[in-house]
């Protein structure tokens, strides 16, 4: 008896005392030749807890993409081509936009610092517009360039899909969906 309650223990405490680790490896030189790199570990109590934003990346789960889902849409996957070259900054702009059945990919042109990154986001605006939000971030260098966001969303045939009309680039630049 004595025995089963040791394993008991020491199952329970093995079970409860797993936490989630990431590690974090960074340039502490970012302008010099060589790289001189720092390793820190964040220690999370559940996998649930560990939110870190690297690079280009969504901002998971934000209200904004709650209500977007009652729409039927499910924002998946964001890509971002690199700086093409330096330029004279312009009006963002959507590119291309391709609709199936299943999902819309939808390509913008903005321009930003050329060290930054970007965290993106999707929102429902006046029950019509879906609008694609970015935040850059990051370093700052003496120049700004055009970059490619790719948004794919996963579609699902809810009734208010149908009320979808407008894209809009943080609020700006309106454009018309495609029928």
């Amino acid at each position: 008896m004595q025995f089963k309650k040791i394993i008991l223990l020491l199952l329970s405490i093995n079970c409860f005392g797993q936490s989630d680790s990431v590690f974090i490896r960074k340039n502490t030189m970012p302008f010099s030749e060589k790289a001189v790199y720092i390793t820190d570990t964040i220690v999370f109590e559940t996998p649930n807890a560990r939110n870190i934003l690297i690079g280009n990346t969504i901002l998971t789960q934000t209200l904004n993409q709650q209500i977007a889902k009652g729409y039927g849409l499910f924002f998946e996957e964001f890509k971002v081509k690199d700086c093409r070259n330096s330029e004279i900054p312009k009006p963002n702009k959507v590119i291309n936009i391709e609709r199936n059945k299943n999902e819309w990919i939808i390509k913008i042109l903005v321009y930003s610092n050329c060290c930054q990154d970007f965290l993106a986001d999707i929102s429902i605006e006046n029950d019509n517009t879906l609008n694609f939000i970015f935040y850059n971030y990051g370093m700052y260098c003496s120049c700004s360039c055009p970059f490619e966001l790719t948004y794919k969303i996963r579609i699902m045939e809810f009734e208010d899909l149908k009320k979808l009309k407008f894209l809009t680039i943080n609020g700006e630049t309106k454009t018309k969906l495609k029928a």
